[in-house]
Formats: C-alpha cells, sequence, structure tokens
C-alpha cells in the first residue's frame, strides 16, 4: 500500500534566518526584501534564542528582523520574498 504524500515542509525560525542571511550575503539589499511571517512564526522569532535582541527592532509601527521589514499575517508559511518595485 502506498503511503499519503506528505504535507510540505514549513519553515523553521532557523530556515527564515538562514535564508535572510543567505539573500543579504549574497548583496541583496535589505529595504529589497520582505520577511512574510505566520502570527506564530513572529511570536518564535521574538522569544528565540537564535536571535539577538538587538537583531529585532521596532521601528514606526513595523517588525524589523536583520534589517529587513516583515508583514506578519494572512499566510500559511512564512517565507522571505522581494519587496515589489514600486510603479514609477
Amino acid at each position: 500500500m502506498a503511503k499519503a504524500p506528505q504535507p510540505p515542509r514549513l519553515a523553521t525560525v532557523a530556515d527564515l534566518r538562514q535564508a535572510v542571511e543567505e539573500a543579504l550575503g549574497q548583496g541583496v539589499a535589505a529595504t529589497d526584501l520582505i520577511l512574510r511571517l505566520t502570527l506564530r512564526d513572529s511570536a518564535r522569532i521574538k522569544r528565540s534564542p537564535l536571535f539577538a535582541e538587538s537583531e529585532i527592532r521596532f521601528q514606526d509601527g513595523e517588525m524589523l528582523v536583520l534589517g529587513v521589514k516583515t508583514a506578519i499575517g494572512q499566510i500559511a508559511n512564512s517565507m522571505l520574498e522581494r519587496a515589489p518595485i514600486p510603479a514609477a
């Protein structure tokens, strides 16, 4: 009997940190990135020992992680993506 397909693995806090560090290491500016977080992952990052207190900031009502803006909620799986380029 065949096994049921497994759902895709959800990103962990460590995965998200690694994704941000890799993008920044490749020369992508923090302002060109958005870290889209579930409510749960937002809370986990704030409590995680993987992030120093200085790596999480709150500025103008937004949370920044490693200098990257976050968008919290309304998604099923946290991810890092490029910020949309504003229309001229």
